[in-house]
């Protein structure tokens, strides 16, 4: 009879192509705090495992770290675990687990014992520690941090768990946790309250520490605006600056911060690419205060981190309060300005617990399903109607996403989504974004079937990927390929 750790941490395939290779943070401290409790632990990454290899008489404890597109078949994966293993205690924690509330979550499912709420991994450990060791648990069944006020983990990230072969050499580091801006769209004051930065010095750490591991490697700052950090970010880029590592690094940015001396500074520190929230450039719809609207702001912001050659990805929200057919119109007019590498998008949804959310009279919204919250993980992606607003049905919104897409690509005002995580994943395998952008704007019937595969994976064409032939075991081996001919192919043609 097989031996199985007794801590089990389970991800669920993704719903996202591209995702399967990236090495998550949420599992990855899960695993590193149970560890420090003296656990043995291993981790199901459906993506690639089969649960009943990794699962054994000695599991008595299977985590989960979940978004909300992954919620709904994590709940599956978690009653079919109680249903086969009677013993095991499965305990649910991450962003949307906290959106909903855990009360809220247990009246969703049974399928989880105990849910954990906000940063509280501190807390769970102990718990989730008892139930590996046989002991008796707490009646309450949701976790909660000492405070809902933003900390930082006591612990650095161990990413051991994730093996070599199958991932991107693409890591998630988290410098800050919280937002300064408090946007009404965003989940992030829902997820904790205020800022919290961690010492540079164990960012550092961290960071050094994957070099010597793996060699160059690509980061993903994970922050919710690395950007908007002043003084922090000073510190953090001096670091980098100083040390020298062969790092290459994306994050997300505000426009509104960007000046030319913070570009120079953020190349200088291994910067390739931003993630820019623009949401929108129409003066009559509802954002954060601090999302700036005037093209030229944002166009200028666009310049000087090309001047440093920095990629740009825009993103927008179609649909917010306030959306009509013509503010879209505005938007894309002020597109035609701004020289933006990528851009992306897609329709407003209510976010559990957000500022729209909490208070949707105040905005024009009108909610349809009073409980749409505990349906939210059912409804991601094809969305029966919940809530309107004052000028667009759910339906509308889609449509004008559908739209600007449409426009994007015809009139050429970037790649369509070819986001900050695509190009760092490119790079992390010796690709140039020249070559990739030219791949990403080519006809698909243009493209060798390896560049096929390899562009519908990053394209997050899911259905195109799990057709192909080659398994996702392999995939990260073939992109590489690609991006070798790729580089070979254009050295030639010049």
């Amino acid at each position: 009879m097989k031996s199985c750790a007794p801590m089990l941490v389970v991800r669920p395939e993704t719903s996202r192509a591209l995702g399967a290779f990236w090495r998550n943070l949420g599992h990855t401290m899960v695993t590193t705090y149970g560890q420090a409790h003296g656990l043995e632990v291993d981790m199901a990454d459906l993506s690639f495992d089969q649960l009943s290899d990794k699962i054994g008489p000695d599991t008595r404890a299977a985590v989960f770290s979940l978004y909300i597109d992954d919620f709904d078949r994590g709940i599956a994966i978690a009653r079919d675990l109680k249903a086969s293993h009677p013993g095991i205690t499965t305990f649910v924690g991450g962003p949307h687990a906290t959106m909903v509330g855990g009360q809220d979550v247990l009246r969703v499912t049974d399928a989880f014992d105990y849910v954990g709420v906000g940063d509280c991994l501190p807390e769970a450990m102990p718990i989730i520690a008892e139930a590996c060791r046989g002991r008796s648990l707490p009646e309450n069944r949701v976790i909660t941090g000492s405070t809902f006020d933003a900390r930082m983990d006591s612990l650095s990230p161990d990413y051991a768990i994730w093996g070599a072969d199958r991932y991107f050499p693409l890591f998630p580091v988290e410098f800050s946790r919280g937002c300064r801006q408090r946007c009404p769209f965003c989940t992030d004051p829902v997820l904790r309250r205020g800022l919290a930065v961690d010492p540079v010095e164990r960012t550092m750490r961290t960071v050094e520490g994957l070099v010597r591991r793996h060699g160059p490697i690509c980061v993903r700052f994970v922050d919710s605006s690395l950007s908007s950090l002043g003084s922090d970010l000073d510190v953090l880029l001096d670091a980098l600056i100083t040390a020298n590592l062969p790092v290459t690094w994306s994050a997300f940015a505000y426009p509104h911060d960007m000046t030319l001396d913070l570009a120079s500074r953020m190349a200088a520190a291994g910067c390739r690419a931003v993630f820019m929230g623009i949401e929108t450039m129409a003066q009559g719809v509802r954002t954060g205060k601090h999302h700036t609207k005037h093209p030229e702001e944002i166009a200028r912001s666009v310049e000087v981190l090309h001047a440093n050659g920095i990629f740009v990805h825009g993103n927008f929200i179609i649909g917010l309060p306030g959306e009509t057919p013509d503010t879209v119109s505005e938007t894309l007019d002020g597109l035609r300005t701004v020289q933006f590498d990528s851009v992306g998008g897609g329709p407003f949804y209510l976010a559990p617990g957000s500022t729209f959310a909490r208070r949707p009279s105040k905005f024009g919204i009108d909610v349809f399903d009073p409980e749409w919250q505990l349906r939210a993980h059912q409804n991601f992606y094809e969305p029966i109607p919940y809530f309107r607003t004052a000028t667009l049905t759910q339906l509308e919104m889609r449509e004008l996403a559908t739209r600007f897409q449409k426009e994007v690509e015809d009139s050429q005002l970037g790649c369509w989504n070819l986001s900050d995580f695509a190009v760092l994943c490119w790079l992390s395998i010796g690709g140039d974004i020249n070559d990739l952008k030219r791949l990403w704007s080519a006809r698909r019937s243009d493209l060798s079937d390896d560049a096929r595969h390899v562009m519908d994976v990053l394209k997050e064409r899911s259905t195109e990927a799990s057709s192909s032939e080659c398994r996702a075991e392999d995939f990260v081996a073939l992109a590489t390929r690609v991006a070798h001919v790729q580089s070979v192919q254009q050295s030639h043609s010049t």
